[in-house]
C-alpha cells in the first residue's frame, strides 16, 4: 500500500486515491520536507513548489499536479531523479473559457462589438486556447492566435497582429526560458499600445503579464479594460492594481467543481497506469437543469446561460472586500482564503436547459456546450 500525501483542496483526492493506500491530506502552500519523508505520491496544485528542496530525502516515486501548468514543477529534477510525474491538462479547459466569455458579458458592448465584426485575439493555443476559439466559432467571432510553438493554422498572427484585437486573452504558459520566453511577454512596450477601446484578460499565469507596468499603463490617459484573475507574486499580489482593473479575481478561473475532479480523476488514472493497476472509468454525472427565459437576442441568451452558472460580478465582489478587510501583514493570507474557501461552481457544458421556445441562437449553444434542451411549453 503507498503513503499518499495531497493538497487538501483537491477535491474528492481521499475517496478517489484511498484505493491505493493511505491518503493524508495536507495544506499545500505550507507543505515542508518533514511532511513527504515517507511519502510515496505526492499530489499538489499551483501553490506547492515540487523541487529538491521538498524532495531530496523524500521517498516520493510519483508526483501528481492538478493544474495544466508546470511551472511550480522543477522537472529537470524530478527526470533526473527518476521520479513519474503526472499533470491535469486540459482538465479546467472548459471551466476557463466560460470564465472568459462570463468577463466578455460581463463588459458593456464588448460581446456585441465581437459579435458585430470585432476580433478576439488568443495568446497560446493548447487547451484552452483551442477551446475558446472552438467556442468563438460558434459565436461567429473573428479570431487570431499567437502561439509560437504550436500550428493554429487560418488563425495564425505573430503578436503585434494579436495585440490589436478587440478582446486579447491570455492562455500560454508561463515560461522564463527558451527561444520565445513568455515571462513578461506583455511588457511596458507592448501594453504601451494598448488602448482604451481593447479588453485583456489574463487567465493564465501572472507573470505574462509585467504588473508593475500594467500599473503604470492604468495610470496614464487611455488605458485598456483589464480583467486580470491571475497576479504576479500570488498570493502577495500588487494590491495596487485592484482599483485599476474592472474585473478582480483570486485565480479561479479554472475552479469549477466539474474541471477540479476531471483533474482529480486524471492523476488517479496516471498513477494507475505508473503502478499498472486497473481502476474504474470515472462516471461523471449530467446532474445539472438550469431553467431560464429565453430571448430572442443571442447575445443575451449566451449572457443568461452564463450567468446561471457563474457570476463573475460576485467573484470580483467578494475579491475586493476580502482585500478591504485585511489586516495589516497579511502577506496574501485573503488571496488564499478566497482560493481555498471558493463555492461550488458549475460548467454549462453537458447541462440540462428548460426553455419556454427553442431559438436559433438556444440550438447554436446547444452544440456549442452539448447542452440538451427540455421543453418547458
Amino acid at each position: 500500500m503507498l503513503n499518499i500525501i495531497a493538497d487538501q483542496n483537491i477535491p474528492a483526492a481521499a475517496e478517489l486515491f484511498k484505493a491505493f493506500g493511505e491518503v493524508t491530506l495536507v495544506d499545500g502552500r505550507t507543505l515542508n520536507a518533514a511532511q513527504v519523508e515517507q511519502a510515496d505520491v505526492l499530489l499538489v496544485r499551483s501553490v506547492t513548489r515540487v523541487d529538491e528542496q521538498l524532495l531530496a530525502h523524500s521517498a516520493v516515486q510519483f508526483v501528481g499536479s492538478a493544474t495544466a501548468g508546470f511551472d511550480h514543477l522543477d522537472l529537470a529534477y524530478l527526470q533526473q531523479r527518476e521520479v513519474t510525474y503526472a499533470l491535469a491538462s486540459g482538465a479546467n479547459a472548459e471551466s476557463v473559457v466560460e470564465y472568459v466569455l462570463a468577463a466578455i458579458c460581463s463588459q458593456p458592448h464588448c460581446l456585441e462589438r465581437l459579435m458585430g465584426g470585432g476580433k478576439l485575439g488568443v495568446v497560446g493555443y493548447g487547451h484552452v486556447g483551442k477551446r475558446l476559439v472552438e467556442v468563438a466559432n460558434f459565436l461567429g467571432i473573428q479570431v487570431g492566435v499567437y502561439d509560437p510553438f504550436v500550428d493554429s493554422g487560418s488563425y495564425a498572427n505573430d503578436l503585434d497582429q494579436v495585440l490589436t484585437s478587440d478582446v486579447i486573452s491570455l492562455h500560454c504558459e508561463l515560461t522564463a526560458s527558451g527561444p520565445f520566453p513568455s515571462k513578461h511577454l506583455l511588457n511596458q512596450a507592448r501594453l504601451s499600445g494598448l488602448n482604451e477601446r481593447q479588453w485583456l484578460i489574463n487567465a493564465a499565469r501572472g507573470g505574462v503579464v509585467d504588473n508593475e507596468a500594467l500599473l503604470e499603463r492604468l495610470e496614464q490617459p487611455n488605458p485598456p479594460i483589464v480583467i486580470l484573475d491571475c497576479w504576479e507574486n500570488e498570493p502577495a499580489i500588487c494590491e495596487r492594481l485592484v482599483p485599476k482593473v474592472a474585473i478582480a479575481t483570486p485565480h479561479i478561473a479554472g475552479y469549477s467543481f466539474d474541471g477540479k475532479v476531471r483533474g482529480t480523476v486524471m492523476l488517479r488514472d496516471a498513477l494507475a497506469r505508473h503502478i499498472n493497476c486497473c481502476v474504474n472509468e470515472y462516471i461523471f454525472e449530467d446532474d445539472l437543469c438550469i431553467d431560464i427565459d429565453n430571448s430572442s437576442v443571442f447575445s443575451s441568451t449566451l449572457s443568461n446561460l452564463l450567468a446561471s452558472v457563474y457570476r463573475i460580478d460576485r467573484d470580483d465582489a467578494q475579491f475586493r472586500l476580502a482585500l478591504a478587510k485585511a489586516q495589516p501583514g497579511h502577506n496574501g493570507a485573503w488571496f488564499d482564503a478566497l482560493r481555498r474557501d471558493y463555492p461550488i461552481r458549475r460548467e454549462l457544458l453537458r447541462a440540462k436547459v428548460a426553455a419556454d421556445t427553442c431559438t436559433d441562437g438556444l440550438l447554436t449553444l446547444a452544440r456549442c456546450f452539448n447542452l440538451q434542451i427540455i421543453d418547458r411549453s
